[in-house]
């Protein structure tokens, strides 16, 4: 398995209508198209920056191949989107990451 993380840093003045996109429409999106499972959405603890809220956004996935089709194609529509209506107050990286224990 593997896991899709995307690690969001988010201005206070769109926390909320972020935490909204999330739940919404990435979400739905990713269980919509089969074979992403296991959605989770966490805070990450210690803030980037005073204003800000560092989230992780989590998804299972078969293998990295599935993983790298929906981040490639359908994730990257959602999230250009998003930009769009963001701006400069969010940023975002992604990994992939293998899970090792059975």
């Amino acid at each position: 398995m593997t896991i899709l993380n995307t690690t969001y840093y988010v201005h206070e003045t769109v926390d909320a209508e972020f935490r909204r996109w999330v739940t919404d429409v990435y979400f739905p999106s990713a269980l919509n198209i089969g074979g992403l499972v296991k959605p989770v959405f966490a805070r990450i603890s210690m803030p980037p920056q005073e204003g800000m809220s560092g989230y992780a956004v989590q998804l299972m996935a078969e293998n990295k191949e599935t993983a790298e089709l929906w981040h490639d194609n359908h994730a990257a529509d959602l999230r250009a989107k998003l930009s769009g209506l963001m701006g400069e107050k969010m940023l975002f990286f992604t990994t992939y990451m293998e899970i090792l224990n059975p």
